[in-house]
């Protein structure tokens, strides 16, 4: 009879959220919940088009006696450059997970979550850490210190992105 009372009172919410894609270095979609952003970082993954060692295109001639600009190196990649999203795969893909919000944020998947392995393991976190992705500083939330910490960490020891 307790058995009962106590299955009657959870919610749906408690059940296991299980990550079925990772379409991104910085975003899951997690059964019963849908895409969720990781909050706070930014994926390091590279776009297929590359222009150059600037990423811009050369500037148009002012005037007839300006010499032509010389061309833009660069290349199209028809397979773009995914590591945040391979290691994002990794770590996070088939797994269970729970979804928490920030308090400083609020409760959109869209505006970001932390996201949690079963282990505790912060899937942010570790993507910093590993130097699989940059801290997004465009708004405040309450690990940013933390972030800010564990960036330039990678940053120092030469991880992922940072490799000098």
């Amino acid at each position: 009879m307790i058995a009962v009372f106590l299955i009657a009172f959870v919610p749906a919410a408690a059940s296991a959220q299980r990550v079925t894609k990772v379409p991104s270095g910085d975003t899951l979609v997690v059964s019963g919940v849908g895409k969720v952003h990781l909050l706070g970082i930014k994926s390091a993954d590279e776009t297929a088009l590359h222009m150059g060692p600037s990423g811009r295109p050369p500037q148009p001639r002012q005037d007839a006696r300006t010499p032509a600009p010389m061309a833009v190196g660069g290349h199209i990649s028809l397979k773009p450059d995914r590591p945040s999203q391979d290691w994002l795969r990794k770590l996070a893909l088939g797994k269970t997970v729970r979804v928490e919000y920030d308090p400083l944020v609020g409760s959109s998947s869209d505006r970001g979550a932390y996201v949690f392995l079963e282990d505790g393991t912060l899937l942010n976190a570790e993507m910093l850490k590993a130097g699989r992705a940059r801290l997004d500083s465009t708004r405040q939330f309450v690990r940013e210190q933390e972030f800010v910490a564990l960036q330039e960490q990678a940053r120092s020891g030469s991880m992922g992105i940072w490799i000098r």
